[in-house]
């Protein structure tokens, strides 16, 4: 009896597609089943909410890549070898993403997080991954081998056995709509605004780093990393100098390492102490100090309250940012990350890692934690991010009304709104003390007039646009401390207001211009107003913060406390794939394997080729550490 021939097009997707999402979920199975001590902690619900969420991420990147060849394959074209061709297509990609899956399952052990920029670093070593393959992972391989060959075989059976379905023009419309509609849902992860899903947002839905690793899958991790470019880190001072060199740098001698394999993990000796202090970090979008007369006496007059301020607390003159971007400020400020070439940044995948979680820390002690920026909530995933750290809540522009009647929308948001809303949290809290980040955001370009009074110079230049834009925010902080002062928690607050970056600024080449910002303590009934010009960094905000409040969670950070001055302090920048150090001796630019330019200050800067030395030293251990998964781990002793 002859076989019956029939157009199996649409079925066959619809298949190749839920193989995917078993094959997913398998590999998610056998994840936890092949490392239960690191799935440990996990509880029902959690394993529950990491599978049933995962399939998110899983079809995202189905989507993405079996999309566009479900919809080719579909359309109303009636050669055999068409549907041949993408049929073929999508039996390679199911492959492919097996080859992921089992890769990570390989990989996954040796570091307990998913496959990420090392896909990137993948052609630097062909010959080792094919000798892995043929030796270590021949079982595996044969496997694959297998599906393949059965992939093919069906194939081509059902070739034989095709007819082109008879549809009408308006079903076939309908039928490549559907798909459409499905692929770009898939592929955004959710029916909002916003950002198509990154690996940052597996904090919506996770609260731990064990979940988020069970919740993610390797294939989406490598593309979301992958994407950004290829990776390279040219540094090869030893990494074993490297560390001790850091530690040196950073521990202080009140400070123990209880765990060597975490050489800059550390807690304060003694008996902790009952929190004390409230922290508001007020992060500034684009602060540069050549546009804040109370820094740079350079008479532009539209920062009166900040440099009132600068009078008032304590001022570090020569303060350094670590990045030219808002989420390299961010990571700094909140976790003590610094920014390594080699490595993705904080929200492009090293949050896959385990890291010092600031937030947390503070919300153990007992504080109520929150973070609120005035862009939008999927602004680089800050708020995710912030979750990510330990935030026990994270808001956006989405849920801040705006309070004022402004002349124009301002893109990024108001700075006015954003801190009315941080002081109504303040002030509704249930928990005795509080620390927040507030990022503000008037002052990123495209810069829009706000409030008529603030418009000093003509929207004819980015400078004036800046200086007006400047002038509303330097208003809205003077707000917050009016505030603050009404609501009766000023007192005993610790405000850190820092910029995120520079913008703007003299045409000078130098590290110290490109990365050089505010950074001012104020807390008038706690410190004397005074003025500290040796060198500091963002990265040296979190321990600070930890000593002024009296909690001592085991943390690693890549700074230290800004007043302790029992060691000179290094400001490690980097800008693309260079790095730079700064010091209060003087400046290097480095590519990782040659100082690019330099300026000292004093004869001994580079003598014998310390500076140098310094430089490489923070790269590598920074490196070396996150690239390891050796930066932090959970406080087994609580």
């Amino acid at each position: 009896m002859p076989v019956q021939k029939k157009d199996n097009r649409l079925k066959f997707s619809v298949c190749t597609v839920l193989l995917a999402l078993v094959l997913f979920t398998a590999s998610r199975a056998a994840l936890l089943f092949l490392n239960p001590a690191f799935f440990a902690t996990l509880t029902g619900a959690q394993l529950a909410s990491a599978f049933l969420n995962g399939l998110r991420f899983d079809f995202a990147v189905i989507a993405l890549f079996m999309g566009p060849a479900v919809l080719l394959l579909n359309l109303p074209v009636k050669k055999t070898w068409w549907a041949t061709l993408w049929k073929s297509v999508l039996a390679l990609e199911s492959v492919s993403f097996a080859v992921m899956l089992a890769a990570d399952q390989i990989y996954f052990p040796k570091i307990n997080r998913h496959i990420a920029e090392e896909v990137l670093q993948i052609s630097n070593d062909w010959g080792f991954v094919f000798s892995y393959a043929f030796t270590q992972a021949w079982p595996v391989l044969l496997a694959l081998a297998a599906a393949c060959a059965l992939a093919g075989w069906l194939i081509r059976r059902g070739s034989k056995i095709y007819s082109p379905r008879r549809w009408s023009a308006k079903k076939e419309t309908l039928c490549a709509v559907l798909i459409v509609l499905v692929v770009v849902l898939g592929i955004r992860g959710h029916l909002g605004r916003g950002k198509s899903l990154g690996v940052a947002d597996v904090y919506q839905f996770a609260s731990t780093p064990a979940q988020s690793a069970l919740t993610l899958n390797g294939v989406f991790t490598a593309y979301q990393v992958g994407r950004k470019g290829k990776v390279e880190s040219a540094n090869e001072f030893p990494a074993d100098a490297a560390l001790k060199n850091v530690q040196k740098l950073f521990v202080a001698a009140d400070e123990t390492v209880p765990d060597a394999a975490y050489p800059l993990m550390r807690r304060r000796n003694g008996e902790p102490s009952e929190p004390k202090h409230n922290v508001l970090i007020v992060l500034l979008e684009g602060w540069h100090p050549h546009y804040v007369d109370g820094l740079s006496g350079n008479g532009y007059g539209v920062t009166p309250v900040f440099d009132g301020l600068l009078k008032e607390g304590v001022n570090f003159t020569n303060a350094y940012a670590s990045g030219l971007r808002s989420i390299f400020g961010f990571a700094a400020v909140m976790a003590s990350l610094p920014l390594v070439p080699g490595l993705p940044a904080f929200g492009y995948g090293l949050e896959l890692s385990a890291l010092s979680p600031m937030p947390k820390h503070f919300a153990d002690a007992g504080y109520y934690t929150f973070f609120a920026q005035s862009s939008h909530r999927d602004s680089y995933r800050l708020c995710a991010l912030a979750s990510a750290l330990g935030a026990q809540e994270s808001y956006g522009w989405e849920d801040i009304p705006e309070r004022l009647e402004y002349n124009k929308t301002a893109p990024f948001g108001y700075d006015y709104d954003v801190f009315m809303f941080a002081a109504d949290k303040i002030k509704a809290r249930k928990e005795p003390h509080f620390m927040g980040m507030v990022f503000t955001g008037i002052t990123h370009e495209p810069f829009t007039s706000t409030l008529s009074q603030f418009d000093k110079y003509p929207y004819d230049s980015w400078e004036h646009g800046f200086l007006n834009t400047l002038g509303f925010a330097d208003w809205s902080i003077g707000e917050l401390l009016k505030r603050a002062k009404e609501d009766g928690w000023f007192d005993d607050t610790i405000f850190v207001f820092v910029a995120d970056h520079t913008s703007g600024g003299p045409q000078n080449p130098s590290l110290r211009n490109h990365f050089r910002i505010p950074l001012l303590v104020y807390a008038p009934k706690l410190f004397k107003p005074q003025e500290r010009k040796y060198v500091v960094s963002q990265l040296d905000i979190v321990p600070t913060l930890y000593r002024l409040t009296g909690i001592s969670p085991l943390y690693t950070a890549y700074g230290r406390d800004l007043f302790d001055t029992s060691v000179p302090h290094a400001a490690l920048v980097s800008e693309g794939v260079n790095i730079g150090v700064i010091t209060d001796e003087g400046e290097m630019r480095h590519s990782g394997t040659q100082v690019l330019d330099q300026q000292a200050d004093v004869p001994a800067f580079n003598e014998n080729g310390k500076a140098e030395e310094t430089v490489l030293s923070l790269d590598k251990a920074a490196y070396t550490l996150l690239g390891k998964n050796k930066w932090y781990r959970e406080d087994a002793s609580k």
